[in-house]
């Protein structure tokens, strides 16, 4: 059996992977390429093009997880590469899937062992909800929304032009929200954060992202950018606004919907990490579904 080669994810990976990606057409955030690519140095990220699929690994050493390939080859095909290339590494074979995947696997290899995982699971909306934030369980947003709109704002798309003012305002919001946090854990993430934007206004253009950005009295409050996962489905990979204005973050998001002008059905706001705070603060927006990350653990 040929042996995968994993290497450093590279932008000059970026079209096969999105071919491929294309081809599974599926909605999480890990099957974006700008995903795989920004966390890469975060999660040790490496991929491998082999057999038609497009295999993509995060860990090191015995603690290694691989996304469900992508592409159009046979599974198991595939997952009997990633079995001898766990194996001859003395780690077990553990897969991420969303829930369709995980069904037709267990029914390949009823032994395996799955586990949901609900710290990554992503809040997927209907774009028409984040747009017209209709009925009363939006009634606390459109509050925050017109509070807003009591200002003199605009919103533009994030482009080369304005990502030298997002970065200036990217910085303001580390001294708002790290500087004085104090909490060691919250620390980590939010430093992550700042490394993860600023890695996708370096290589914005090249990514393909499309970004909005939101301003008041000619000045940046808010950014937002991301990329589409499936036919049906975009993920908003980063959203940050400061504190001065109330409701700017309600509005960076509703205003981001509308800028993508209804190309999709779904709109992907991520995982909320396991932190308790992201997630009362995704559920207040509604989320139509979670799409479910299942762990599959196999031989072991």
């Amino acid at each position: 059996m040929a042996e995968l080669e994993f290497k450093r994810v590279e932008i000059s990976d970026r079209e096969m992977a999105r071919e491929l990606l294309e081809k599974s057409n599926f909605r999480g955030c890990e099957y974006t390429f700008g995903n795989n690519f920004v966390w890469r140095n975060i999660y040790n990220v490496e991929v491998c093009f082999a057999e038609g699929f497009y295999f993509c690994k995060q860990g090191e050493g015995n603690d290694i997880r691989f996304t469900f390939p992508t592409g159009s080859g046979d599974i198991k095909r595939a997952v009997g590469l990633l079995t001898e290339y766990t194996r001859e590494r003395g780690v077990p074979l553990r897969l991420t899937a969303n829930k369709d995947v995980t069904q037709r696997l267990t029914g390949i290899y009823p032994d395996a062992k799955v586990v949901l995982d609900r710290d990554i699971c992503d809040y997927v909306y209907l774009a028409e909800d984040l747009e017209n934030l209709a009925g009363k369980k939006y009634h606390g947003k459109r509050n925050h929304l017109n509070r807003f709109y009591e200002n003199n704002w605009s919103f533009e798309p994030l482009t080369a032009d304005n990502i030298a003012e997002c970065r200036a305002m990217n910085e303001r919001w580390r001294a708002e929200n790290l500087d004085k946090c104090g909490v060691a854990e919250v620390e980590e993430s939010k430093r992550e954060e700042l490394c993860i934007v600023e890695c996708s206004f370096k290589h914005y253009d090249e990514l393909g992202y499309t970004g909005g950005v939101l301003r008041v009295n000619g000045e940046v409050q808010a950014f937002t950018f991301g990329e589409r996962s499936s036919e049906d489905c975009f993920v908003v990979h980063v959203e940050k606004a400061l504190r001065q204005y109330q409701g700017a973050y309600t509005a960076v998001n509703r205003e981001f919907v509308k800028l993508l002008g209804g190309r999709y059905k779904y709109i992907n706001r991520e995982d909320d990490t396991g932190s308790e705070g992201l997630r009362k603060a995704k559920l207040s927006y509604h989320p139509v579904f979670l799409e479910e990350k299942f762990v599959i653990t196999f031989g072991r």
